[in-house]
């Protein structure tokens, strides 16, 4: 019987000693004594019998977190004990069922170590630290997840389920930091929530542009469903649709696209405009490879006519470039018809032909060019894009009149002289 009293006396003696351990500890924190307290709980957690005493883990989180605070340290060894503070307390409330001290305390706790590692990320980025920045933005939005999926609420600092803002600031970040693959880890939470705003078509762009760098057509082709859908007024989507279909299936696939999104939108200027330019390119580019080509050159003008028809009032730009088409078209029948030297009866009807060709172009483009001018000259303060091709216009009237034998090509020619002396 006295050996039962006697266990019993000293059970409960060590109980009130670790009380008493744990007050003192709280008591130095309170003072402001946070060296001697983690000292304390360091050594007070290193004996094993203590490792499940959720006390211990509370007062740990405590001395971890106020010591994270101080001005001193690095940004590396404040993290290291908000971390070590956040498991802490994780630790207590997973051995402490009644979760008495967190609920007293209303998991301020939590709410200040996700505002402090907020504000270190807004730190480390306007301090160029970026991979600092990525590291505190990233853990702050593991904790915001933490905090919400226990239902905890504090009225200073809300709290919401997708914080597009903190998303994208570790995105950012994560680029500045050249961490690619994060990067696209969390645009790729952008996407995945139809986050839409002109701040956000990038993230669209950017990972649409990674499927396809990656191989994942499918992919691309299904975020780019989606993006046309949440930008419907956005035309770049085409644009990136367009160059893969070019990789592809080279020129011939890419007109043939452009030929399907005109059927689909007919009354879309830049489809009607893009494609004339791309069959311009065939005919008169540099590495031009249908030259003459009659069905190509009749699809052009189709093309541009149809642009000329959408432009917008002011602008002259489908115009400009029927008239380079003409031009060339024009110069290369009558250079074709000069070169013919055989005066055989059958030569001399082709060069005729030729040159009965090349009159009725010149005539079409001479009538596109004066339109040219005369919009030109109704601006008063042009730039000097404007200048430079109001002069090749010029060029193509004062050549085509001359041909003709026309006076009109002395007017255009001190029209010219004037543009130089600007």
């Amino acid at each position: 019987m006295k050996k039962l009293i006697i266990f019993g006396l000293f059970f409960l003696s060590m109980l009130n000693l670790s009380a008493q351990n744990i007050d003192d500890m709280m008591e130095m924190i309170n003072g402001g004594k946070l060296k001697e307290a983690k000292d304390a709980v360091d050594k007070y957690l290193s004996n094993p019998k203590k490792q499940n005493d959720p006390d211990g883990w509370y007062v740990k989180g405590k001395v971890y977190n106020a010591l994270s605070k101080e001005s001193t340290n690095t940004f590396v060894q404040s993290f290291s004990m908000k971390m070590e503070a956040f498991e802490a307390f994780q630790k207590n409330q997973s051995l402490d069922k009644k979760d008495v001290r967190m609920k007293l305390e209303e998991y301020i706790p939590y709410f200040d170590i996700y505002a402090e590692l907020y504000n270190a990320g807004i730190k480390n980025y306007n301090d160029k630290d970026f991979e600092g920045a990525f590291t505190a933005f990233k853990k702050t939005n593991e904790v915001k997840d933490f905090i919400l999926s226990k239902g905890y609420k504090n009225e200073q600092i809300p709290l919401v389920t997708f914080d597009t803002a903190l998303i994208m600031n570790v995105a950012i970040c994560a680029y500045n930091a050249k961490r690619e693959a994060d990067m696209y880890e969390f645009y790729q939470k952008i996407v995945d929530a139809n986050i839409v705003g002109k701040e956000y078509k990038d993230v669209y762009q950017l990972m649409i542009e990674n499927y396809y760098k990656n191989g994942d057509a499918t992919a691309a082709s299904n975020l780019l469903s989606k993006a046309k859908k949440l930008y419907p007024e956005e035309s770049g989507w085409y644009d990136i649709e367009l160059k893969q279909v070019e990789l592809k299936d080279g020129k011939s696939g890419l007109l043939k696209k452009y030929e399907e999104l005109i059927s689909e939108n007919p009354k879309n200027f830049v489809f009607h405009y893009n494609y004339a330019v791309e069959l311009y390119n065939t005919l008169h580019g540099k590495d031009a490879s249908n030259s003459g080509d009659t069905t190509i050159s009749t699809k052009l003008i189709s093309a541009l006519q149809k642009a000329i028809e959408l432009e917008e009032k002011g602008e002259v730009t489908a115009t400009i470039l029927m008239c380079n088409h003409l031009y060339n078209a024009a110069s290369d029948r009558w250079n074709d018809a000069q070169s013919i030297k055989n005066t055989s009866p059958e030569q001399v009807k082709k060069k005729n032909a030729l040159k009965s060709s090349s009159m009725k172009i010149m005539d079409q483009c001479i009538s596109f060019g004066e339109q040219v001018v005369t919009f030109y000259e109704g601006i008063s303060d042009r730039s000097t894009i404007q200048n430079a091709n109001y002069k090749i216009i010029l060029g193509y009237l004062i050549d085509f009149y001359s041909i003709k034998k026309d006076p009109k090509a002395a007017i255009y020619e001190k029209k010219n002289q004037a543009v130089n002396q600007l």
